[in-house]
């Protein structure tokens, strides 16, 4: 009898850790990811690159082009949506 009790002891403090942990788990998620700024230089190389793979030359400076604006806009959008 006394081990049933030290069972079922156990088993609701299991239960009631893993409830705490499964609905304090989106409180975490919920909050916003602080406001980090994307190299406009670094979107260029990687656009330049996939450009060129794609179109040679033109594709590459096509590329280049695509890849700083996407950045530029990408830190435009986060700034605007930042919470500082």
């Amino acid at each position: 009898m006394r081990r049933f009790i030290h069972a079922n002891k156990v088993t609701g403090l299991i239960l009631s850790f893993v409830l705490l942990l499964a609905t304090s788990g989106g409180a975490l998620m919920a909050q916003d990811a602080p406001y980090r700024h994307h190299s406009k230089a670094k979107g260029a190389l990687v656009g330049g690159a996939a450009g060129a793979v794609v179109g040679g030359k033109k594709g590459a400076v096509i590329g280049a082009g695509a890849g700083a604006l996407i950045q530029h806009h990408r830190n435009k959008k986060a700034r605007r949506h930042s919470h500082r």
